[in-house]
């Protein structure tokens, strides 16, 4: 396969397929706005729509449909005859030429080409086709990788719930194998991903789940699976990287993969296992989750494509009060349609003229094509080569009134003109014109003579120039040798094209017999239709005639029942107020009903508020993580605060201590104390600050990891700027601690009193509170980049 075949052959047919597909399109669009057939019968026609544009890449030639008048077959035809002919040069041209300008022109008019060849328009667009193809295909394979390695990063399922749940489930779908179940974080809804198939359940919400959502979860997914859509949709997605550039095969692949999704939910709704606002609750809380490459996901992957699926489950629930009557004929109907569309839309078609005048032009064409240098060069061939084309008696009159013909030759140096007839001096003349000297040469008896310009005529002696003017003649003769070789060539290329359009006929009558036969089997079946018809009516006269009989015997024991009735009556009355405290009773009843109603009511309001809840709780957590961080920062804060009024306490207690002279001796053991602190102090700011040091380090080493996190691909934009946020906070908190402060305050406090040294000690533990919250915060974000990597 070269750029040339693509782009002479096969964009050409993908050309013809995207414009076909157009009509097919419309069509599926019209069908599926008028008839609104279900999410299986939609998905069916889209992968329809998919498979049209794969066949007529494929299909090595169209079907002709001879819907076009026979004029623009002609007209085409003479465009493009004369290009048509077959013919060697000399034929084709009423000329002489020498063998060596037969030799050089091929070499000259193939040197311009081979030097254009690779310049060529097609060639460029075919370069171009082919490295979109190419770009898509390895996106494709990238992503394909992506998804195994998801695969193999999974664990096990170990839930309980959900293997009992799924194994239930295959068995009742009928699946004799089941793939593997695994655990994954790194997504965020149920997946199928294949080949090979795998369920993929997402670790963060698969305890947050209930068992029925867990239930209806994986019968979707075994739905996909049951359904084949893994190899299904292949079609669609082979189509979208073949014709990257048609709009339209990017709207099937979509089209089709929400119908698919939608198939499945009128699936599990029509298990009878699950309420219709029970899955939609569950679809609200998947929410929208992008969908893997190569597999199918439980959650929506657009806003938009949640609200198809949402207002399906609405008309799902409406049509499932349908009797089952109703829903057979839609099944069967839905049927009908797309074995329709398969039949009239998967084949290309080609848009032709009719089948015998298409014939009849093209065999004109060629045969004018082929004569008209013929008839130039013989007279003799002219009745024959007409043939083909007019009735022979005209041809036979045009030939023995034609004149004999002159062949003139044109050239970029040279021009040889040669007269067939004899003159009236039975002489045979030959002009040659080179570069505009022309030259009269007479044969006469076998005699060869130059013409002169005052009409003398002079003896040709040079041998050369004798044997030039024979080779003519030769060449001459050899032209209409070929020529009239042409003609019959022509002839029977008409005799073929008569042959075609004879059995083209007669295809055409046996066409119309089967169709004349058809026609009469249709009307033998209205025909019996109608005798069917006669026969219900004369049952429904005789149904009518013991209607009236069972009427009349009805009044008879009407009459009786009136009889009794009277007898009856006042037993009525005591069943009437009977009735009537029966009716009161009925009443309370549905007052209870009503009111057991309402609460139900207000318990699925509740249900939706929950789930509205439960979608600010998960925001409120999110917002909660960053309040965590601000707090760390605010208390730092107050600690600072809370050492400078420990200072203020400190001088409020030396005050104290100089009128407390009889506390002296215990003065001088705090005093004591006090020194032994100051000592120590020192120490702990210097570790304090190798271990605020090491907190801003231990921030930035964070920061750095969760922008490599996301150039990896484990997290997302979201989960690193999160991730950030918490380093940032700590940060902030760390350099809220002033240890310069810390170190004034030991030194002011080795001379303070007793409940000086004790606040100092309070606010030394509260900052390595602080520092024990910045370790935690970033533990936190180093266990999550490490999940995020496993």
């Amino acid at each position: 396969m070269t750029l040339h075949w693509i782009g002479d052959v096969l964009l050409p047919r993908l050309f013809a397929a995207g414009v076909q597909s157009l009509l097919m399109v419309a069509a599926i669009w019209l069908l599926v706005r008028w008839l609104r057939p279900s999410a299986a019968v939609r998905c069916w026609l889209w992968w329809c729509a998919a498979l049209q544009l794969l066949v007529g890449a494929l299909w090595p030639a169209p079907l002709e449909l001879a819907l076009l008048p026979a004029d623009w077959q002609r007209t085409a035809e003479a465009a493009a005859a004369p290009a048509a002919a077959q013919l060697s040069p000399a034929a084709q041209m009423p000329y002489l030429v020498t063998r060596a300008d037969l030799a050089a022109a091929p070499a000259q008019a193939a040197a311009p080409a081979d030097a254009l060849q690779w310049l060529s328009w097609p060639a460029l667009f075919a370069a171009l086709w082919l490295a979109g193809v190419i770009v898509l295909a390895v996106a494709s394979a990238r992503a394909y990788l992506a998804v195994r390695r998801r695969v193999a990063g999974a664990d096990e399922c170990e839930h309980g719930p959900a293997l009992r749940a799924y194994r239930a489930l295959g068995a009742s779908l009928g699946l004799r194998r089941l793939p593997p179940l695994r655990v994954s974080a790194q997504i965020d809804s149920p997946q199928l991903v294949g080949p090979p198939a795998t369920v993929l359940l997402p670790q963060r919400q698969l305890a947050e789940l209930s068992d029925d959502e867990l239930a209806m979860a994986l019968h979707h997914e075994l739905t996909h699976l049951r359904r084949r859509d893994l190899w299904w949709g292949w079609v669609p997605a082979l189509a979208r990287h073949l014709f990257f550039f048609h709009p339209l095969a990017h709207v099937i692949a979509r089209e089709y993969a929400v119908a698919r999704e939608q198939a499945c939910d009128a699936a599990v709704l029509d298990s009878r296992r699950y309420a219709a606002h029970d899955y939609g609750r569950l679809l609200l809380r998947l929410g929208v989750a992008p969908r893997p490459a190569t597999g199918v996901a439980g959650a929506s992957p657009t806003y938009t494509v949640l609200k198809r699926r949402l207002t399906m489950l609405q008309n799902k629930t409406l049509a499932a009060r349908a009797p089952a009557e109703r829903t057979f004929i839609a099944r069967l109907g839905g049927a009908a349609l797309i074995a329709a569309v398969a039949a009239f839309g998967l084949v290309p078609y080609k848009v032709t003229a009719a089948a015998e005048a298409a014939a009849a032009a093209t065999v004109g064409a060629v045969a004018a094509n082929v004569v008209a240098p013929a008839t130039a060069g013989a007279a003799v061939a002219a009745p024959v080569a007409s043939a083909a084309v007019a009735a022979p008696a005209v041809a036979g009159a045009a030939a023995a009134s034609a004149p004999a013909p002159t062949r003139t030759a044109t050239r970029s140096e040279s021009k040889v003109v040669i007269n067939d007839g004899k003159s009236v001096r039975g002489e045979q003349r030959i002009t040659e014109i080179n570069n505009g000297d022309m030259r009269v040469w007479a044969i006469k008896d076998g005699q060869y003579f130059r013409v002169m310009d005052d009409g003398r005529y002079e003896p040709v002696r040079d041998a050369a120039t004798r044997a030039r003017l024979d080779g003519m003649q030769r060449d001459a003769a050899r032209a209409e040798i070929e020529a009239a070789e042409a003609a019959r060539e022509a002839v029977r290329a008409g005799r073929e094209a008569q042959e075609e359009g004879r059995r083209a006929r007669a295809e055409g009558e046996r066409a119309r017999i089967e169709a004349e036969r058809a026609g009469r089997e249709a009307r033998e079946e209205g025909r019996r239709a109608r005798a069917e018809a006669d026969r219900a009516r004369a049952q429904a006269e005789q149904a009518g005639r013991q209607a009236q009989e069972e009427g009349r015997r009805a009044r008879a024991e009407g009459e009786r029942a009136r009889i009794e009735a009277e007898r009856s009556r006042a037993q009525a009355l005591r069943d009437a107020e009977q009735a009537r405290r029966d009716a009161d009773q009925a009443l309370r009843d549905a007052g209870l009903a009503r009111e057991q109603a309402q609460r139900d009511r207000a318990q699925a309001l509740r249900h939706a508020e929950q789930a509205r809840r439960d979608g600010e709780r998960a925001r409120l957590e999110a917002g909660q993580r960053q309040r965590d961080g601000e707090q760390a920062r605010y208390d730092a804060e107050q600690a600072r605060r809370n050492a400078e009024q420990a200072r203020s306490d400190a001088a409020q207690r030396q005050r104290d201590r100089e009128q407390a002279q009889r506390d002296g001796a215990q003065a001088r053991r705090d005093a004591e104390q006090r020194a032994r602190d100051a000592r120590q102090q020192p120490l702990d700011s210097a570790q304090l600050q190798r271990d605020v040091e090491q907190a801003l380090r231990d921030s930035q080493q964070a920061h750095r990891d969760a922008g490599q996190a996301q150039r990896d691909g484990r997290i997302g934009a979201a989960d690193r700027a999160r991730l950030q946020a918490y380093a940032d906070t700590a940060r902030r908190a760390v350099e809220a601690l002033d240890v310069d402060a810390l170190r004034r305050e030991a030194a002011a406090g080795a001379g303070a009193g007793a409940g000086a040294g004790a606040t100092l000690r309070d606010s030394e533990a509260i900052r390595r509170e602080s520092l024990r919250a910045v370790e935690q915060a970033m533990r936190q974000v180093r266990r999550e980049l490490a999940d995020a990597g496993a």
